[in-house]
């Protein structure tokens, strides 16, 4: 990456671990990390962590190219009128869920380069799936995707498939920590203690996602890869079709987009 400064404002969990990443990976030095946080502490504790510089808001606006906010999406619209005429040139980066690109142009009553971006919580493990959406203003897409591969994978999305990404990516780390919760229960009551079965859950969940993820194999083909026939995994696997499973899936993803739709409409 280029020799660019880095601001971010809010040093709370995913602020902390863009800022961690960074410079983790090698992405930015310390120095090139301009930090602020309403609460003086956090952004004094994230410089000592990663090299950082703490900056007084208005300071960091003013001499950061790329500007993340990762504040709470209620506290934006406070921050926006505070910061609004130091903005210049800077690349806007959002990381507040349910604010549009819209929202952020319409509140500062101008065009500037904006970027929507949604992490998930795998970032706390620099495993993240970011998607980010740009506007036509933005020249450094580039530029923002290294900012996000300190935590993970980065994905290009058109704004209007966000809800989507919000509804399978963005809370998809609850539907497999929902999954890993009725497994270890399972390994319990089938007479393993709690560790052992959390170990076998949680490294077993974790393999089978790399092999998703590098496999040329689809899904189907390495469920049949693992289930033989008259087998102990065709019989769970029976279960989950009984019970439409893979229907219940689909209508909660769809209900998880539906909610980030009414979200993002306030």
């Amino acid at each position: 990456m280029k020799a660019l400064t880095v601001g971010i404002i809010g040093c709370g969990n995913m602020g902390r671990a863009i800022a961690r990443g960074m410079v983790e990976k090698g992405i930015l030095s310390g120095s090139a990390i301009l930090l602020n946080d309403a609460d003086e502490a956090k952004a004094a504790a994230l410089a000592e962590e990663t090299g950082g510089v703490q900056k007084e808001l208005s300071a960091l606006v003013r001499g950061s190219e790329f500007l993340v906010i990762a504040v709470k999406p209620q506290d934006f619209g406070a921050l926006l009128k505070d910061i609004s005429g130091d903005i210049t040139g800077q690349t806007i980066v959002s990381v507040m869920a349910g604010i549009r690109i819209s929202d952020i142009t319409g509140g500062l009553g101008r065009e500037v380069p904006v970027v929507r971006a949604m992490p998930n919580m795998a970032a706390f493990a620099g495993e993240s799936m970011t998607c980010i959406s740009c506007n036509s203003m933005v020249t450094a897409a580039g530029e923002v995707k290294d900012i996000f591969s300190g935590i993970g994978r980065v994905m290009e999305v058109e704004e209007r498939f966000m809800d989507a990404v919000t509804a399978l990516s963005g809370s998809g780390p609850a539907y497999l920590f929902y999954l890993a919760r009725a497994m270890i229960e399972a390994g319990m009551e089938a007479g393993l203690d709690g560790r052992a079965s959390r170990e076998l859950v949680a490294q077993t969940l974790y393999g089978s996602a790399a092999l998703l993820r590098d496999a040329e194999s689809s899904p189907a083909e390495l469920i049949g890869k693992v289930a033989s026939k008259g087998g102990t995994t065709e019989a769970a696997l029976s279960v989950f079709d009984e019970g439409d499973l893979k229907g219940i899936v689909k209508r909660a993803i769809a209900k998880a987009k539906q909610r980030s739709e009414e979200l993002s409409r306030g």
